[in-house]
């Protein structure tokens, strides 16, 4: 009886846990050339909102080196790049860096613009 509840329990919280990386409410997954997979807000929001929404999804704004498999993005970032449109998503920055990264799908390039404009959030 005692193996029967200790195995009830692992499953549980082994399933618990495989749900909450997968979720992606409100947002939709999209799949890196690395097949990482990202979830992307469907609403523009500030950079802060992009932060806290990635959290309440229980993710993170993916960092430059997540999504640019740790290869040098200042000349891009292929990973992310579909040549579909000039979406994209806000990415996590460095504690000392003042600015904020955007990622643009269409191309992706990395820009940086004020954490006051609106744009998608990209969590991992």
């Amino acid at each position: 009886m005692k193996k029967l509840l200790l195995i009830s329990l692992i499953s549980i919280t082994l399933s618990g846990i495989a749900f909450a990386e997968a979720e992606c409410e409100g947002g939709r997954e999209v799949i890196g050339k690395n097949e990482h997979v990202y979830c992307q807000s469907i609403k523009g929001m500030n950079w802060w909102s992009a932060f806290a929404w990635c959290k309440s999804n229980n993710r993170h704004l993916v960092t430059l080196d997540e999504a640019c498999n740790n290869k040098p993005w200042v000349s891009g970032c292929s990973n992310l790049s579909f040549g579909l449109s000039s979406s994209g998503g806000w990415t996590a920055i460095g504690v000392e860096d003042n600015k904020a990264y955007r990622l643009n799908f269409g191309v992706g390039g990395v820009a940086a613009d004020p954490r006051t404009y609106h744009h998608s959030a990209l969590c991992y």
